[in-house]
């Protein structure tokens, strides 16, 4: 009994772990379209010779900016891209690990509940 409930319980962990690891998946879908986005800015910005104009929409009004400030404002930009796709690699690692965990303490459990009940059925065998 007691270890029925231990596994419902480490079962209820390690349906939030997968719940965390899909939103962490999503967030990471979300940034790599980002990166995408911005890299492939960044190469048409490549493409422009200096004299070039370059226009940034700012709210309704599209504004002139100097070349190479948007080509610094997008680098920096994929930098931190960069960086926050790191760190959920990282953030995801960490909870395949955690359930990774907890799935092996539930076979664990699942077995010596096994190993009992097949004890159990015995002594019961051996009894008649």
């Amino acid at each position: 009994q007691m270890s029925s409930l231990l596994v419902d319980s480490k079962l209820k962990e390690y349906s939030a772990i997968q719940a965390d690891i899909q939103k962490l998946f999503a967030q990471k879908q979300q940034t790599l379209s980002q990166f995408n986005e911005n890299t492939l800015v960044k190469g048409e910005l490549d493409l422009l010779k200096e004299e070039d104009i370059v226009y940034k929409l700012v709210g309704p009004v599209l504004m002139t900016v100097e070349l190479q400030d948007s080509k610094d404002n997008v680098g920096k930009r994929l930098e931190f891209i960069e960086a926050e796709i790191k760190k959920l690699d990282t953030a995801i690692a960490n909870k395949q690990g955690e359930q990774t965990k907890i799935g092996d303490e539930i076979a664990s459990i699942q077995q010596s509940m096994q190993a009992e009940a097949a004890a159990a059925a015995k002594d019961l065998i051996a009894a008649k």
